[in-house]
């Protein structure tokens, strides 16, 4: 038997033992990664258990502050809000996505409602379904009926300051003071105590109980981590006898089957030497040829990917990303004269694309690209955004306010398109710059944004300036 058989042999000698004891790793890495599963699970519980018991205390804080909000101030919005939490914690009411970072006093000023995840779902039918002791249960139904009778106190005093808008204003202001009294007198705190309490009970058990699981699932993780690290070294040593059998089956050594494989098909390096035809070099040599082949056709096609990425395939001005990019290389570099960006919307599209098909909506959308083209050929910047959308960068002393009426009356006017006479009308947002160091483009692109928002608020087919300050 020649050597070389002998270490084929060997080789696949040693491959048996490797496969057998990689069934050894894999199963044993499953296992290591179930313990550690059961370890994030335990950790989830333990969070998931101190959630919904600071949701109900955080619920009754809310109800609290919505509650001495409309008494000082008698603004029904916030009465309005003290139900809606009820609603939430009762079920009567979709529970909003990540109500735990939702902050009630921010919901008015900025009109941020809370947004509906779907399906309502009690605050105590959650914690029942988090498997909660009927020790630590009980503390959590205690604290939720203690809330439940400070509600009846908070209506109460409520309902005196809703009935003291029909009232002179003497006997309005009497009643005032008694509701004030009512929810910050000794007997209300008294009563939000008797919430807190059970909720802090709860919070010990639930301490006991969840550190007690996560313990023992952490100590299970680390002896499966330590089998684990003594399979994977038995693993690297059998790899490394079968080192060095391979190296006559290859026709080389790994250095060299690894430069064939790095280089394999690179059309920039240099073909590698010939290797003898029966061996893997071999085999790897004639498949090179065929993949250089296959690399510069490759690299054509990815050419032509490149640039449709950058290019709005309807229009053929430049998408988001480009204008992004360009946006982004101006204001890095200080413009030394004062410049402006427009943000475009055409009004009353959708009807366009409704009544007409959107073939036509599509010719309308080309047809604006057009004419935005002709008006300003020598914009640093010209992109579509998606939709209905456009974006222009405009440089110069200018009156650019001036400019962009001008420019909406052009596009405003009625288009034959398709056999159709098409009219709409552009509200513009102009965010306009100095000579000199500007924001960032994200800011930029910002504040034209919520100036055409403000255009369309103020009746559409109009141009509004940016002013800081002025929009919400």
């Amino acid at each position: 038997m020649s050597a070389a058989q002998k270490n084929l042999d060997r080789l696949q000698w040693l491959f048996i033992c490797t496969l057998l004891l990689f069934i050894v790793f894999t199963a044993t890495f499953a296992l290591y990664v179930f313990t550690e599963w059961r370890l994030d699970q335990a950790n989830e519980r333990r969070y998931q258990s101190y959630l919904l018991a600071d949701e109900l205390r955080q619920s009754s804080d809310d109800l609290t502050r919505m509650v001495r909000s409309y008494v000082a101030t008698g603004n029904p919005k916030y009465r309005q809000y003290f139900h809606e939490i009820i609603a939430i914690r009762d079920g009567t009411a979709p529970r909003p996505l990540h109500y735990n970072r939702i902050y009630w006093e921010l919901v008015y000023p900025r009109n941020d409602r809370p947004k509906p995840a779907g399906e309502k779902a009690s605050l105590m039918s959650l914690m029942q379904a988090a498997r909660f002791s009927s020790q630590e249960f009980a503390r959590l139904a205690d604290a939720k009926h203690q809330s439940d009778n400070l509600i009846r106190i908070e209506l109460a005093a409520m309902d005196k300051v809703a009935s003291s808008d029909s009232l002179p204003a003497g006997q309005a202001a009497a009643l005032r003071e008694q509701a004030l009294q009512m929810v910050s007198d000794d007997r209300y705190m008294q009563a939000k105590a008797r919430i807190m309490r059970p909720i802090d009970e709860f919070y010990q058990l639930v301490e006991q109980r969840t550190l007690f699981e996560v313990q023992q699932a952490a100590m299970q993780a680390r002896l499966v981590r330590f089998v684990f690290l003594l399979v994977s070294a038995g693993l690297c040593l059998l790899l490394l006898r079968m080192r060095s059998y391979s190296r006559d089956v290859l026709g080389g050594s790994l250095r060299q089957l690894y430069s064939y494989i790095v280089h394999i098909g690179d059309a920039h390096t240099q073909p590698a030497p010939p290797a003898e035809a029966d061996t893997i070099l071999g085999w790897l040599a004639r498949t090179d040829t065929r993949l250089r082949e296959l690399a510069r056709q490759q690299a054509r096609v990815q050419q032509q990917l490149a640039s449709q990425a950058h290019t709005d395939a309807l229009t053929g001005l430049a998408n988001r990303r480009a204008l992004i990019t360009s946006l982004q290389a101006w204001v890095q570099q200080p413009p030394a004269q004062p410049w402006a960006l427009a943000y475009l919307d055409l009004d009353g599209f959708k009807p366009v694309n409704d009544h007409y098909g959107h073939a036509t909506g599509d010719a309308l959308l080309q047809h604006i690209a057009q004419q935005l083209q002709q008006w300003q050929p020598a914009a640093p910047c010209l992109a579509r955004m998606g939709g209905d959308e456009f974006v222009l960068l405009l440089a110069g002393p200018q009156d650019h306010a001036q400019a962009m009426q001008q420019l909406a009356a052009q596009l405003g006017q009625v288009q034959q398109l398709g056999g159709h006479a098409v009219q709409v009308s552009v509200s513009i947002g102009l965010a306009c710059f100095a000579a000199g160091p500007a924001p960032g483009a994200d800011e930029v692109l910002r504040q034209a944004d919520l100036a055409m928002y403000q255009a369309k608020a103020a009746g559409k087919h109009s141009v509004c300036v940016y002013q800081p300050g002025t929009l919400p």
